[in-house]
């Protein structure tokens, strides 16, 4: 149990993190109103992976999902830096 809490918090952070730096590029808004909508939707997506760590078998699953998940959205985010 203590490896899916370590995998939710720490992955699940960084998912979250990552996801919403993908938002960022992506919404046609002004930068305060992506901040904004960063701001509000960051705690709910960590709260989401946490669960779905939580549903994992183990630790070991746990953290599959987490790095499958941010190596998913690193890569967009890569994309984004290199080619804007």
């Amino acid at each position: 149990m203590i490896a899916k809490t370590i995998a939710a918090i720490i992955g699940g952070g960084l998912v979250s993190i990552s996801i919403m730096l993908n938002l960022n590029y992506l919404l046609p808004l002004d930068i305060d109103t992506r901040l904004f909508v960063g701001l509000l939707l960051a705690f709910p997506l960590w709260i989401a992976t946490m669960v779905w760590c939580y549903s994992s078998t183990g630790g070991v699953q746990a953290w599959k999902r987490c790095i499958y998940l941010l190596c998913c959205s690193a890569t967009i985010n890569t994309y984004f830096v290199v080619a804007g």
